[in-house]
């Protein structure tokens, strides 16, 4: 076996598969790449991981290292050989762009579902510990107003639950749960059903705890504004920190 050991340099076993092969080496860009890590060795680090990969990921490469044989073919013409690691250079620059692209989209929108849910069950929360009588206060028109706004955020939590849930619940069928239960999709948090039963139950929470939070401090009792104010303020409290938030993201590309 060579003094260096490639399978070392990726964190693998000598009997990893292929796909163990990738997940290493995508684990390790997410790490060492010089476009997300600030360590002044990371391109030295990366070049040997990018190495590594290239030789392990090539059958042919890979029996001729095992066999303690050198992997560069001497025979072969310098600028064809040059040309050759160029291109497989690219190949992996393209592998892991693609990669730091698709980690940046799952963050952004992991972001984005944390601040909808968020959003949701504070807003609920301070509607019953502030019990705000800003509806009462308005005339005909304001009142018209502030529910046309209140509605425009319900289509727009309803929309973004919707994209949330099939990102990341699984269905289970009810005649294979538990067939099912041990072949659950490994990108998926929760099943559907036990994510709807969070949400229903993180806004009742939110409520009651607003609730309480109001009694100790001695505020006024519930009354019939704050009752609809419950389903009037929450989801226009989504709409404007879900379009802060998208806005802010936009901004961040300049």
């Amino acid at each position: 076996m060579p003094a260096t050991d490639l399978y070392r340099i990726l964190g693998v076993s000598h009997r990893a598969t292929d796909a163990d092969l990738k997940s290493a080496y995508r684990r390790l860009a997410r790490t060492y790449h010089p476009d997300v890590s600030p360590s002044p060795d990371a391109n030295a680090r990366f070049l040997k991981i990018s190495e590594a990969y290239r030789i392990l990921s090539d059958p042919g490469r890979r029996a001729m290292y095992d066999r303690g044989e050198p992997v560069t073919r001497q025979t072969t013409f310098y600028a064809s050989r040059a040309a050759e690691v160029v291109a497989y250079q690219r190949k992996l620059d393209r592998v892991v762009d693609e990669m730091l692209a698709h980690e940046r989209r799952e963050t952004a929108a992991r972001g984005h579902a944390v601040t909808i849910v968020v959003s949701l069950f504070i807003s609920a929360f301070f509607v019953t510990l502030a019990k705000p009588m800003i509806i009462e206060e308005l005339n005909v028109a304001g009142r018209v107003a502030i529910i046309s706004l209140s509605l425009c955020g319900c289509w727009y939590l309803v929309k973004n639950l919707a994209v949330v849930l099939a990102r990341y619940t699984y269905n289970v069928p009810d005649q294979l749960i538990s067939v099912f239960r041990e072949e659950a999709p490994r990108d998926k948090i929760m099943s559907r059903k036990a994510a709807l039963v969070f949400l229903v139950s993180g806004y009742i929470v939110s409520l009651g705890l607003g609730y309480i939070v109001s009694r100790l401090a001695a505020g006024p009792d519930l009354a019939p504004g704050t009752l609809l104010g419950v389903f009037i303020y929450p989801p226009i409290a989504v709409l404007i920190m879900g379009n802060f938030r998208r806005i802010g993201g936009f901004l961040d590309r300049f």
